[in-house]
């Protein structure tokens, strides 16, 4: 029996592979797709009547952030999981040796990660703009204002100012060679800020620019919506579970961030990684079992769709969590032994 743990433990590497090919996976179906829509959009003719009635500042703002900056966002993430796939598969294949080839592809992953999210830069300035200026602007059938403010300016201006400088920060230390100790703290708190900004604080303003009255909705937004049972248990998941969960993550992170540097709990990694991919797993649960965006067109719904959740790759940490619980327990049990 421990042989086979410490067989299955021995696969992480395999794993994290796998991870990073669900990562590739979505970035490429997203860069496809995207890129369909942006051709779409342009070619447009209905939609570019009636963009083309607004300021001219408002027709670059639309097209820039829908069409261009949405689509150089989408390509760099495609680019970054071609590079991370081939530095996961030099990690499990050549292991050691192939150190200073993975460190060199992990720098332009983080380099063209911290590009998709700068990226987003157009669409808050967009966002801001419908929301500030007293023209009637046409988005997408002329969506409430709020649902742009809460859904869009506000979380992807903190995404902007949080993650973009912690990615291009361990970026830089680990292309300077830094101790071991110092890349794992610079993880860690890249780690931690993923799942306080892009994450928890972003889909709890989208839970917000849910309650935004839509007439889209057949009249079912706001407490109408997020009163109904299965409704609020995703709410209740999302806004506490998701918090607590990088609550947690940090006070587990902390002893690898601060000075000097504890190795870190992999039983409670593993733990934290599971929760976090068992999220995404739930929400899709719930948006099948439920009817999906037909039954329920709302904000909820459409951006955690398994088609227009860019981050559903997430579900696969499951698989990276599983062996590392296993390894931190066999690494207790030769401490005991």
């Amino acid at each position: 029996m421990r042989k086979w743990l410490e067989k299955y433990a021995g696969s992480t590497r395999f794993w994290v592979l796998v991870l990073v090919s669900v990562y590739l996976g979505y970035a490429l179906y997203f860069a496809i797709y995207g890129l369909q829509f942006s051709l779409q959009l342009t070619s447009d003719h209905y939609v570019y009547g009636l963009v083309t009635k607004n300021p001219w500042w408002w027709i670059v703002l639309y097209y820039g952030s829908e069409g261009v900056a949405g689509s150089v966002a989408i390509v760099l993430r495609a680019f970054a999981g071609i590079f991370a796939f081939y530095a996961a598969f030099l990690w499990w294949r050549e292991k050691d040796s192939a150190v200073p080839a993975i460190r060199k592809n992990v720098g332009r992953v983080l380099l063209l990660e911290a590009g998709f999210f700068l990226a987003l830069i157009p669409s808050i300035i967009a966002a801001f703009a419908y929301n500030l200026t007293s023209e009637y602007l046409f988005y997408f059938d002329h969506t409430p204002e709020h649902i742009l403010l809460y859904g869009t300016a506000i979380p992807c201006l903190a995404i902007v100012l949080v993650v973009p400088p912690l990615l291009l920060k361990l970026r830089a230390t680990i292309k300077r060679q830094a101790p071991v100790q110092t890349i794992v703290k610079w993880s860690c708190l890249t780690g931690v800020a993923y799942l306080f900004v892009v994450f928890w604080f972003n889909y709890t303003m989208l839970w917000a620019a849910t309650m935004v009255p839509y007439p889209r909705a057949y009249e079912v937004y706001g407490l109408n919506f997020l009163l109904q049972p299965t409704n609020f248990l995703s709410f209740s998941v999302t806004v506490f579970g998701l918090f607590a969960l990088a609550a947690t993550a940090l006070a587990i992170a902390l002893p690898a961030i601060k000075k000097p540097v504890s190795p870190l709990n992999l039983t409670r990694v593993g733990a934290v990684m599971v929760a976090f991919g068992g999220y995404f797993l739930f929400n899709t649960l719930y948006y099948t079992l439920t009817g999906g965006y037909e039954a329920h067109p709302s904000v909820w719904y459409e951006v955690i769709g398994p088609l227009h959740n860019p981050n559903l790759w997430g579900l696969a940490f499951i698989f990276v969590g599983v062996p590392l619980i296993i390894q931190g327990k066999l690494r207790l049990f030769r401490l005991k032994s």
